[in-house]
């Protein structure tokens, strides 16, 4: 587990040569986990509920605060694809 992580932590691995190099591939994914945060963020506003990471159900003001974070984090992320897309991996 430890010499996979130190692997994708590599900077010259071949998985990150080739990210860099075809970096459109990095920015859609990017892409579609920014948007998928967004859309959970603008349902959980709606709602007024939202999930936690183990299915549990919440309501009120962490309901709100959680999906403001979702919300934020989506745009940040489809924000660096963009970046990404246009100027290439950094």
């Amino acid at each position: 587990m430890l010499q996979s992580l130190i692997l994708l932590a590599d900077r010259n691995s071949p998985a990150n040569q080739w990210l860099r190099e075809n970096p459109l591939v990095l920015a859609g994914i990017m892409g579609l986990i920014g948007a998928a945060l967004v859309f959970f963020g603008i349902l959980g506003l709606k709602t007024g509920t939202a999930k936690d990471k183990y299915g549990n159900e919440m309501t009120g003001g962490l309901a709100q605060f959680s999906s403001i974070v979702r919300l934020i984090g989506g745009v940040a992320a489809i924000g660096a694809a963009i970046y990404i897309a246009i100027f290439g991996a950094w």
